[in-house]
């Protein structure tokens, strides 16, 4: 299995958190129960939303079911959760004296929808000072690629918005997250921007914009296992 592991940011023995590459197809049950067992996690105790680009996030318990739902947290340990990427941003948060963890899927509607910052407002109701809280914002389409109409352009700060020839711009989606993290006060030296666009890389990753419909799905994972 092939994947960008983050966990030595977070600096938690007991963490894992991680990025598949396009090895196989994730979308699909058997290719993501085979990953997890993998890890050594049980497949049943990794808990997935149903992503509709939305900026809703839910604290997970024993249930399988997050209709419409973008961003998970889990507050208990071996308790784990996962989302699918394809160009949208997976950003990762570990509260470092919580143990509590958080998993977003951001892209444009929900950057626009600050599910970031929604996720950072439910971390700090649950006791973590922002001081406290890490994150990676992951690898997603890039600022070289993303390019978005003057429609989407409208929900977006300038600063991140880059021209091109006639009526299209290019989005920088990673910085409008750095943005949101920065705002909800968390320090710059616990903030990890991946560097990689999931366009530009096609041995690496599945692009929904290069690929189509037919695109594949990473899986981004986090749990916090007991010792």
């Amino acid at each position: 299995m092939n994947f960008i592991d983050y966990s030595g940011f977070f600096n938690s023995p007991e963490l894992t958190a991680l990025i598949s590459l396009r090895d196989k197809n994730y979308a699909r049950k058997n290719n993501r129960d085979n990953f997890i067992e993998s890890l050594k996690c049980d497949t049943r105790k990794i808990i997935f939303p149903h992503q509709t680009h939305s900026s809703n996030i839910s604290i997970v318990d024993k249930s399988n079911s997050y209709p419409e739902t973008d961003g998970l947290i889990s507050t208990t340990k071996n308790l784990g959760i996962g989302i699918l990427i394809a160009d949208c941003s997976p950003v990762f948060l570990f509260g470092a004296n919580s143990d509590h963890c958080g998993i977003i899927h951001s892209g444009w509607k929900g950057a626009a929808g600050q599910i970031t910052t929604n996720a950072l407002k439910k971390f700090i109701d649950l006791g973590n000072k922002p001081s406290e809280i890490k994150a990676v914002i992951g690898p997603s389409i890039d600022k070289c690629c993303f390019e978005i109409g003057r429609d989407v352009a409208q929900h977006f700060s300038s600063k991140n918005l880059l021209s091109k020839k006639g009526s299209k711009l290019n989005l920088d989606l990673k910085n409008e997250i750095y943005e949101e993290l920065m705002n909800a006060g968390l320090s710059k030296k616990n903030i990890y921007r991946d560097g990689y666009c999931t366009f530009c890389e096609e041995e690496k990753f599945f692009s929904y914009r290069r690929e189509g419909a037919l695109a594949g799905r990473m899986i981004a994972m986090m749990i916090v296992k007991s010792r």
